[in-house]
């Protein structure tokens, strides 16, 4: 009996986990450019003890591996949001001056004249470097990947290109999620990765909306409940019919 109650508290852990995860996704079904990149495999780990080695217990395997599959499009009008298309993620600056990545597109002038994401977040050039606008100009972000700034004093004023997005395709490699939120190549440090063999890709004017359905993420909490009263009531009717086995014996 006591085999499979190692099995139901395997699977019962694993459920506290996926519900966790669940309440994690449903905070954020409205922030931009959010990411599902969590889930579950069970596998069986034996249990070494006094006795056969009969017994196995399901362990938890999670995988952090981010899902990229593009979210919903918000058109917001300002030439300074971006949409990542396909697999394009892009690169910022995290709270540890390392190279990051996401699927972030709100990009803003900091209070230090620098590109920066709502969040704070510095966005990276090309070349890994912080990008400084002329002052008083009009930016815009090019499908292409170029900042672009316009003198709004001149009446016929070219645009000049200020820099180019650190932008890369990660078709060809898996991201995890850091505890920050921002994303890196899986199982390295946090640091630029070599682009995928796909053309990087953004749309200007444009949010990417939360991969998180609140509709979706509700129904497996409930699921989740109801799953998880079902083990528990297992676990105790296993433990009763052990206790009434062990009876017996010591009748018999």
């Amino acid at each position: 009996m006591d085999k499979g109650i190692y099995t139901a508290v395997g699977s019962i852990n694993a459920q506290r986990m996926q519900e966790t995860n669940a309440i994690h996704e449903l905070a954020n079904v409205s922030t931009v450019g959010f990411k599902k990149a969590y889930q579950i495999d069970l596998e069986s780990s034996r249990v070494d003890g006094d006795g056969f080695n009969t017994r196995f217990l399901a362990a938890n395997s999670p995988s952090g591996v981010v899902n990229l599959t593009p979210g919903s499009r918000i058109a917001t009008g300002n030439a300074m949001d971006i949409f990542m298309n396909d697999q394009t993620v892009l690169g910022v600056q995290n709270e540890d001056a390392q190279v990051a990545f996401t699927r972030r597109g709100d990009v803003r002038v900091n209070q230090n004249g620098e590109l920066a994401l709502v969040t704070g977040e510095l966005v990276l050039d090309d070349g890994g470097g912080a990008i400084v606008p002329p002052a008083d100009q009009i930016l815009s972000i090019s499908d292409e990947g170029v900042v672009y700034a316009v003198d709004p004093e001149q009446e016929v004023a070219e645009p000049q290109e200020v820099a180019r997005l650190m932008l890369r395709d990660a078709s060809g490699v898996s991201l995890e999620k850091m505890e920050d939120g921002l994303f890196k190549v899986l199982g390295q440090p946090a640091g630029d990765f070599e682009t995928g063999p796909n053309a990087v890709s953004i749309s200007s004017g444009q949010l990417e909306g939360s991969s998180a359905n609140a509709m979706e993420t509700m129904v497996k909490m409930m699921n989740g409940v109801r799953s998880f009263e079902m083990k528990m009531k297992l676990v105790k009717e296993l433990g009763d019919l052990g206790d009434s086995n062990n009876t017996l014996m010591r009748l018999s």
